[in-house]
């Protein structure tokens, strides 16, 4: 099995797409998000929406 860990988002929405495109390359099994979400960035919605 494999898993993905991300954490430190910080609503950075184009770095989240371009990590989860690269886990869907990799066939990963499980993705567990570990936390910072939101805060510094621009784009909290679309990032809250996408997790």
């Amino acid at each position: 099995m494999k898993i993905a860990a991300i954490s430190d988002i910080h609503s950075n929405i184009y770095a989240l797409d371009a990590v989860l495109d690269n886990i869907k390359v990799h066939n990963i099994d499980m993705v567990v998000c570990v936390g910072d979400l939101v805060g510094y960035g621009t784009r909290p919605n679309e990032v809250i929406k996408k997790i």
